[in-house]
Formats: structure tokens, C-alpha cells, sequence
């Protein structure tokens, strides 16, 4: 995370490039190749979304483009929390440029997906660090107003981003619709998510295309980072994520990565990778918490320390009463 304001400041700064090059109708290449950089690809990488997790965005060429379209598919409709959650954990990363955490973000749904799936809510967005006062929600009767909304939303300088949110295969939504929603983020430097449900892979002029599935999540701790740090038996820790890189025009494809998203430091990781940098009896500590030990306070703490038994697929049992309590001691 040291390097996270030195890539904001980059990714700001090519946007600006960028912003002033469509002013003067120059080439994004020459926007991008100003003095003061070493060369079109550092300033190709400065203009990238960081994730946080490190083998992903290594796949990703460094991390997720910040001009242009990314496709965002789930398989089923019901899975639309999950799109959106991921969406929202990537407008929120804490590596982002400052634009991204102060404009405010359109979010389009064609005709039928927030009466299939809900309307994406508040209290969710801010869960995840989303500030749900900056969301501009927009159901188009259409789905040729839903998208020319996108593409005026797209070259849009004054939104952090546009999310256009679809269900299935549209007969009206093909490869030349997706070719003119990337003609009209680039210039602009800001990105535009395509979130869609239940839809079979098609050709599309995205650089990027993920499916994300559900994963469990990962396990809640306590502590962490100190040597006291232990798992809570049957807590529930950050959201999973299964993301497939299924197209990817700027490294390989194909393979699945297990990232969580962690909403206070605003960033995704591996579980993994987590485990790594964790103290080393923290692996011990979660299998004991699973056959239902209590975390055990420091000596010195307010609390005395004791153990215990819990249930971790029932009710817990009832306990005999302390002897101190049974003689009316008080």
C-alpha cells in the first residue's frame, strides 16, 4: 500500500493529459508520451485501478484499465449482489485517483434488471465504503435509452464512473454497441462498467471481461496483526469473491483468483497472500476456533481468560451454575 498515492498521483495525471488532449484533439499516444515520463508503457500502467491483490493485477497487467470497458458477468441473476458488490469494491479502492472517491457515479439499469434483481441499495454501497450519497441511479424505459445514457455518461468528465447493469443476451446489444461504449470511455479517462446477468459470452470490444461467482468468505479475526490474533468460531469475515479472468487483452486468461474485500483498508487481497504476512500460529488459532475455543485475552486484560465449549453447529448447551453463585455469593 506505500505505492498506492505515488499510483494515484500517476493515474491523475494522465487523466489530465488525457482530458487536455481531447481539448486540443491530439492522440491519446501523444497525451500519454508528454516529457517527464520514461516511455508510453509506465504511463499505460500509472492509468491503471490496483486491486490490492497482488498476482491478480499482475495477470492484469498491473491493474484494471481506468479509460475504457471492463465487462462484469455472474451467471445467474440472482447473483446481481455479487456484481454489484465487486463493482462497488473497485469504485471504492483506496489506491484509486482522487476523482474516483469525489465525483459521483452513475448507475444504469436497463429495463428489467432492478425489478429482477432489486434495486442496488444504500446501506450495501456503504458497507463496502461506497458513500451510497454519491450514487445517481437511472432506469431508462429502453434499452436504447439505457444505452445512449451510457455512452453520453461515458465521455462524461464530471462522473467518477458509469456502470451500465444488463440482464441476459439483448437482441438490440451486440458487438458494435460494446465497440461504441470503449470509443466513448477512452477519451474521457474514466471507466465504464458493463454488469451483466445471466448473459451467455459474446464477442465485445471490452479489453477486460470477469466473471465473478460467489466463494465463501474469508474467516473473521480479532487482533490481527498482533500476536494475539485469532479466528471467531463461526464468524463471518470479509465477502469472497471467485473471479475468472476469462478475456484479457493485457496478459493471460483463464484462471480463477480467491480475493476478499477488505472494506477498511478499501482493498481486495488473496487469501493466501493474507495468510503469509498473518503471525505463523494464526492457522493453529482458526482450527482451534472451529472445534469452539474462545479467544483467549492477554494477562493483564479486563477479562480473566477462561475457556469456553461452544457449539459451533447447534445452540450452545447449558452450563452448570458457578459454585460461587449457587452458595448466593454475589
Amino acid at each position: 500500500m506505500a505505492s498506492a498515492p505515488r499510483a494515484a498521483a500517476r493515474a491523475t495525471l494522465v487523466s489530465l493529459r488525457r482530458q487536455i488532449a481531447a481539448i486540443e484533439k491530439l492522440a491519446p499516444a501523444r497525451a500519454t508520451g508528454a516529457a517527464g515520463w520514461t516511455g508510453d508503457r509506465e504511463a499505460e500502467r500509472s492509468a491503471l485501478l490496483v486491486t490490492g491483490a497482488e498476482a491478480f493485477d499482475r495477470e492484469l497487467g498491473g491493474g484494471i484499465a481506468l479509460a475504457g470497458l471492463t465487462e462484469i458477468h455472474v451467471p445467474e441473476a440472482r447473483d446481481a449482489g455479487l456484481s454489484a458488490g465487486f463493482a462497488a469494491g473497485l469504485l471504492s479502492l483506496a489506491a484509486a485517483p482522487a476523482f474516483l472517491a469525489r465525483d459521483p457515479v452513475l448507475w444504469i439499469g436497463a429495463p428489467g434488471v432492478f425489478s429482477e434483481a432489486g434495486v442496488p441499495h444504500g446501506r450495501g454501497f456503504a458497507g463496502l465504503g461506497l458513500d451510497p450519497s454519491r450514487m445517481l441511479l437511472v432506469e431508462p424505459r429502453t434499452l436504447a435509452d439505457a444505452l445512449w445514457v451510457a455512452e453520453e455518461a461515458a465521455r462524461t468528465r464530471g462522473l467518477a464512473a458509469t456502470v451500465l447493469e444488463m440482464r441476459g443476451n439483448a437482441k438490440g446489444f451486440g458487438l458494435r454497441e460494446t465497440q461504441r461504449l470503449q470509443r466513448r470511455a477512452q477519451p474521457s479517462g474514466r471507466p465504464l462498467f458493463l454488469l451483466r446477468q445471466s448473459a451467455a459470452i459474446e464477442a465485445s470490444a471490452a479489453p477486460l471481461r470477469l466473471v465473478v461467482e460467489p466463494a465463501p468468505s474469508a474467516p473473521l479475526v480479532v487482533l490481527e496483526g498482533t500476536a494475539h490474533a485469532r479466528a471467531v468460531p463461526g464468524g463471518i469475515g470479509p465477502p469472497g469473491f471467485a473471479v475468472t479472468i476469462e478475456k484479457n487483452k493485457a496478459g493471460p486468461a483463464g484462471r480463477t483468483h480467491l480475493l476478499h474485500w477488505n472494506s477498511h483498508e478499501r482493498s481486495f487481497y488473496a487469501e493466501q497472500s493474507r495468510r503469509r504476512r498473518a503471525q505463523p500460529d494464526l492457522a493453529a488459532d482458526v482450527t482451534a476456533a472451529v472445534v469452539g475455543t474462545v479467544v483467549r485475552f492477554p494477562s493483564g486484560a479486563a477479562h480473566s481468560g477462561a475457556e469456553f465449549p461452544l457449539s459451533v453447529d447447534g445452540p450452545d448447551r447449558a452450563q452448570p451454575p458457578r459454585q460461587d453463585m449457587a452458595a448466593g455469593k454475589g
